[in-house]
């Protein structure tokens, strides 16, 4: 299912959260920003790297969807920066490479949510806590900041974990 992330990932968040502005941070090519938008949510894919949707993609049960004129999604060719959160309700990062703690300040400093699925310390300021992995730093992170994140897992193999702020 690993393969699925993106779907696995959308689905998990219109199930958990209404329509709302979200922040693909470190989104790619923007495919969990376009499945969102197709279920409602207003995104913008916030990423350094201006990369094109993909030419198709498979949905989880094997249907070969093409993006055609569909395929486009709003983009902000940036690294994303705190001072962009008051801009979305909803701050998420799929594997967000060196963004996971500034989404976690923003969202302490601006009042707004988060669903993260981090996956490293690439690019991460944070000193691991002795005694936690990654993961539980980053959630040991949040804490401090005042929020109250809670844990759930998708269902793929590898990075599945994530922290979210309802």
């Amino acid at each position: 299912m690993k393969k699925f992330r993106f779907q696995l990932l959308a689905e998990w968040i219109i199930a958990n959260y209404p329509p709302c502005r979200v922040a693909d941070i470190g989104g790619g090519k923007g495919l969990l920003s376009h499945l969102l938008d197709q279920a409602g949510f207003v995104s913008t894919v916030i990423d350094p790297l201006d990369q094109p949707l993909p030419v198709k993609y498979r949905e989880i049960g094997g249907k070969r969807v093409k993006m055609g004129e569909i395929g486009k999604v709003a983009r902000k060719s940036a690294a994303f920066g705190k001072d962009m959160a008051p801009a979305y309700d909803l701050l998420v990062g799929l594997h967000a490479h060196g963004s996971n703690m500034k989404i976690i300040d923003a969202c302490a400093e601006y009042g707004r949510k988060f669903v993260l699925v981090p996956c490293c310390l690439y690019d991460e300021p944070v000193v691991r806590v002795p005694g936690l992995d990654w993961f539980d730093s980053l959630e040991s992170y949040a804490k401090g900041k005042g929020l109250a994140p809670v844990r759930f897992e998708l269902n793929f193999r590898g990075k599945n974990r994530g922290l979210h702020i309802r």
